[in-house]
């Protein structure tokens, strides 16, 4: 199976290691892009890039994939899926989530295990079957892997978890145990969570408003130590993700006539920190 992974951050790195000696593989980043005009098409595309550069990770996919292979999406939030559908069409293109930490060592991005993932199938038979392949191969590579048929709640799942503690944690400046240790700062992820629950939940994929608080208690708690990559872009200089996770709570939530306050101001404070 030959493979392209778009983005060679931390979770490039994660993939690349599952899959090293297990398939072909075509690693592309924004500074070393080994791209030719005759290059071989591949079985399978992979979107790990941050979410500012989902647009450059979805022209290079439509470029390189295969008539039969997949393009997916394992990004953080939401509108990465959409992107890729305008450059590889809906048949060829799939969505899932990765769970991984990462911390920063000498200036880069690295995880801290293997990951787990679950990833959803396209709606073409042929991608559909290049992605059952994709999914095996990682599971030999030492990944937990989950293949659905409908990827949707997880995506919507991490998404509460991202909006709750990644913009406040790079705000007050806290590890995940730190935050879920703060009263005050806790009850305002409490009411992010529930926010992005009733979006949700508008947009087809039921989530309770008291199970999106346990789910990112659970997590910060099972991910102590973590600091989050939006703390790590914040601390670094790097454009966040904020928008593709805060901003797009807000504004699906105002497109389903559901008000997500907390994400819109997030969205703000993030941004306003990225411009000091």
């Amino acid at each position: 199976m030959r493979v392209a992974i778009l983005g060679m951050g931390a979770i490039g790195h994660v993939i690349a290691r599952a899959l090293e000696g297990r398939a072909e593989l075509v690693k592309v980043d924004r500074t070393r892009a080994p791209l030719r005009d005759d290059e071989t098409p591949v079985d399978a595309a992979i979107l790990t890039t941050k979410t500012p550069g989902t647009a450059w990770a979805a022209a290079i996919a439509a470029k390189i994939l295969a008539p039969d292979g997949v393009a997916l999406t394992i990004q953080n939030g939401l509108g990465n899926y959409e992107i890729l559908v305008e450059h590889v069409g809906r048949e060829r293109a799939a969505v899932g989530v990765i769970y991984v930490g990462a911390q920063l060592l000498n200036g880069e991005l690295r995880a801290t295990g293997p990951g787990k993932v679950e990833l959803g199938r396209p709606t073409a038979a042929t991608s559909r079957t290049k992605l059952d392949e994709l999914g095996r191969t990682l599971h030999e590579g030492g990944m937990d892997v989950t293949v659905v048929d409908d990827a949707w709640p997880a995506v919507w799942r991490k998404v509460v978890t991202n909006a709750a503690v990644n913009p406040l944690t790079a705000f007050i400046h806290r590890t995940n145990a730190e935050l879920l240790a703060d009263a005050p700062a806790s009850r305002v992820a409490d009411g992010i969570a529930r926010e992005v629950a009733r979006v949700a939940t508008a947009s087809g994929v039921r989530i309770s408003e008291d199970e999106a608080v346990k789910q990112w208690r659970a997590m910060a708690a099972l991910t102590g130590a973590n600091r989050s990559s939006m703390l790590q872009d914040v601390e670094a200089g790097q454009p966040t993700e904020i928008d593709a996770i805060s901003g797009a709570v807000a504004r699906e939530g105002e497109r389903r006539g559901v008000a997500a306050p907390l994400n819109q101001a997030m969205t703000l404070l993030i941004a306003s920190l990225a411009r000091a």
